[in-house]
């Protein structure tokens, strides 16, 4: 119920924000690498629209991982991804134990997915007790995201900035079937963030 209820007053009330992001990825077998800053900005309801400042390294990254990725968050804004929403509707919950999170009281849960869909994760969770809120998600997507993706492990940390739970950091590690073990992280810089009461609605 609370973690509901934090979802509810965040769709409310956050507005938009501005963050500037750097992916990195590397390959071990192949010893390639390659670096992407972004520009994104999100629009209340589901406005959001990335610009590219900077890519340096692999163009075979570039087109194979990072085109994919930004492609990918167009569609996580559709019915499909609301469908996978961390929710008792789409996923069951069991509990783990109390621990602390960056010096927050929090609680570990088991979250397994009630349908295989490309954005379900299979996994746990580390939600707020005060707030309610994800603070982090770690675990491996409930479908394999391509033939050629043998296992992925995905681990995805937030940070509280003015009452909204974002994204901070990523990383996730896969094992692919010919290019072998490959890294990626991304880091979120924001720039600005605002809500409903900031902006005096």
């Amino acid at each position: 119920d609370k973690m509901k209820t934090h979802e509810e007053w965040q769709d409310r009330h956050l507005l938009e924000y501005q963050v500037r992001r750097t992916f990195y990825a590397a390959n071990a077998r192949f010893n390639l690498d390659s670096t992407l800053e972004v520009k994104t900005v999100f629009k209340k309801p589901n406005s959001f629209d990335s610009e590219i400042v900077r890519t340096e390294g692999s163009k075979m990254i570039r087109e194979k991982v990072f085109d994919k990725i930004l492609e990918a968050e167009k569609d996580a804004k559709t019915k499909e991804a609301k469908a996978t929403a961390i929710t008792p509707e789409n996923y069951f919950f069991s509990m783990i134990g109390a621990e602390t999170c960056d010096g927050r009281s929090c609680y570990r849960m088991r979250i397994v997915p009630k349908r295989k869909d490309r954005f379900s994760v299979d996994g746990q969770i580390w939600v707020d007790a005060e707030d309610g809120a994800i603070a982090r998600i770690q675990g491996s997507p409930a479908k394999r995201p391509s033939f050629w993706t043998l296992h992925t492990e995905i681990d995805r940390r937030y940070k509280k900035i003015d009452g909204a739970w974002l994204c901070e950091e990523m990383e996730s590690k896969s094992d692919i079937l010919i290019g072998g073990h490959s890294t990626l992280k991304v880091d979120h810089s924001y720039v600005s963030v605002l809500t409903q009461k900031q902006s005096g609605s």
